[in-house]
């Protein structure tokens, strides 16, 4: 039988304008079968005429889409399981023509289709899971994202919000997508900020909308220049702030995204010595493990602690009376004395390698915190020998899981950085400097930030500055530390 084109052609030779030929309609196709394709003609019939105004007006071609090896072994995911809303099975990919599907997302240009369906047909590794603690959470993660998508009536602000995220990671992660996934993701987080800042809480929905899209919205902020995410944290943590004992009793998932809120405002107020917005109890999560953070949840009371002691001698010019170093030392004793809250089950649940990570992970933040408060009470200069202690096995921690696991400790960037500032020597500098592309792989934009903030700091203190913890902040940020309304 000789090969002949069925009246209509599969998906990947429709997308490429090539002849499709196969044997039946029901078998694949010769070109997906020689590149080991998924061939299937599941996009909707085309409407005849003209085609709506905003595809004709595209300035740039949609790449061809493929079903990847990972994708067609992609496991059954439900979508049932955890949330309220009844959700069918869904098989990833889950739904292959979104990006050829106008009528599921009408609203949106096929850039914006095509990134919504790449990033919800990628299993694992995805570029979702930079963020998480260990691969355990990369299922439930990706759930979330994909049921933000498939939510009956989405709200527009969340769709907005995704969009903007989903971009800016491929941008980030692809680099045939970043200049398009920049025109995209600004216009789309445009959207989702003024929707943001028009949101009024007035039920648990708006809550959980406010949450997850602040998280976006940081996240997106971490991939472009000036992107203001301490702004965009502050601003969503004062919105929920009223019913913070609320997130407490919802599910500890929602908590996660809280704490990814806390810890990118925290780490850039002991920066800029300022106040954070929430202050998280030391057994408001006990025996849980957070998604970006694990077990180090119960150090963020400490680390708003030396939040507020570095504000105060900053506001008062230095000045460190008797009940400043009482209350410093205070901190260091609860730091030295501080462990992990670990649930009684956290051998059974979670691989040996991720349990690694995550006590790296607290042993970091606490030896960062530390580390702190003693630049606090001297300056850059002095009382070198505890600071290099606590720098050198700072480092250490971080190649040990780099050179064990062979991925970077999650939320370590301002960990590195304060064991970075007591270094010396060109040559050594040099050598941490190059280190970064390993130890801070949130997003280009955040190793651009950490080169330039240790740049900025070791170039005052070579020109014979005095610097303390709570003036360090002057010198390596550009922008003003006044918070204004996003």
């Amino acid at each position: 039988m000789s090969l002949h084109a069925p009246k209509r052609a599969c998906d990947q030779c429709h997308t490429l304008k090539e002849k499709c030929r196969r044997l039946s309609v029901t078998s694949s196709c010769e070109r997906c079968e020689r590149l080991n394709q998924c061939c299937k003609t599941i996009r909707n019939l085309a409407r005849p005429g003209r085609k709506p105004r905003i595809t004709r007006k595209l300035s740039y071609n949609l790449p061809p889409s493929s079903c990847s090896s990972v994708t067609r072994n992609a496991k059954i995911l439900d979508l049932s399981s955890s949330q309220n809303t009844p959700y069918p099975h869904f098989y990833l990919p889950f739904d292959e023509g979104l990006s050829s599907n106008p009528s599921l997302f009408p609203e949106l240009d096929q850039w914006e289709r095509h990134f919504l369906n790449l990033m919800k047909d990628i299993v694992a590794p995805s570029p979702l899971d930079k963020y998480l603690i260990g691969s355990s959470f990369h299922e439930s993660h990706h759930r979330l994202f994909v049921q933000n998508l498939l939510r009956p009536a989405p709200t527009p602000i969340l769709k907005d919000a995704t969009l903007a995220c989903t971009a800016v990671l491929l941008g980030d992660q692809y680099a045939q997508y970043t200049t398009t996934s920049v025109e995209v993701g600004h216009r789309r987080a445009a959207l989702a900020v003024s929707g943001l800042r028009s949101l009024i809480i007035s039920e648990e929905q708006d809550l959980v909308t406010a949450l997850v899209v602040g998280v976006s919205m940081v996240t997106f902020a971490m991939h472009v220049a000036d992107g203001q995410p301490f702004l965009i944290s502050h601003y969503t943590l004062t919105l929920v702030k009223p019913v913070y004992q609320t997130i407490l009793a919802m599910n500890t998932g929602i908590m996660d995204f809280l704490m990814c809120l806390v810890s990118t405002e925290t780490f850039e107020c002991l920066l800029r010595s300022e106040l954070p917005t929430i202050r998280i109890g030391e057994h408001d999560r006990c025996n849980v493990v957070d998604r970006y953070l694990g077990v180090s949840s119960s150090i963020f009371a400490h680390l708003y602690d030396i939040c507020e002691a570095s504000h105060l001698v900053k506001v008062t010019g230095g000045r460190m009376d008797i009940k400043m170093v009482e209350r410093l030392e205070a901190i260091q004793d609860s730091l030295e004395q501080w462990q992990p809250s670990r649930p009684p089950d956290i051998i059974e649940r979670f691989p040996q390698l991720e349990i690694v990570s995550m006590l790296a992970q607290a042993e970091v933040l606490r030896l960062a915190a530390l580390l702190i408060v003693h630049r606090i009470r001297h300056p850059f200069g002095k009382r070198d020998k505890e600071a290099l202690q606590l720098s050198s096995t700072i480092a250490a921690k971080i190649d040990m899981v780099l050179q064990s696991i062979g991925r970077p400790i999650p939320c370590a960037s301002l960990p590195y950085m304060v064991a970075c500032f007591e270094v010396t020597g060109t040559k050594a500098r040099a050598a941490v400097i190059e280190k970064i592309t390993e130890v801070v792989t949130f997003s280009r934009e955040m190793q651009l930030q950490v080169r330039r903030s240790l740049s900025l700091a070791w170039d005052a203190m070579d020109s014979g500055d005095h610097i303390y913890w709570f003036n360090i902040g002057d010198y390596i940020r550009k922008t003003s530390s006044t918070r204004t309304h996003i």
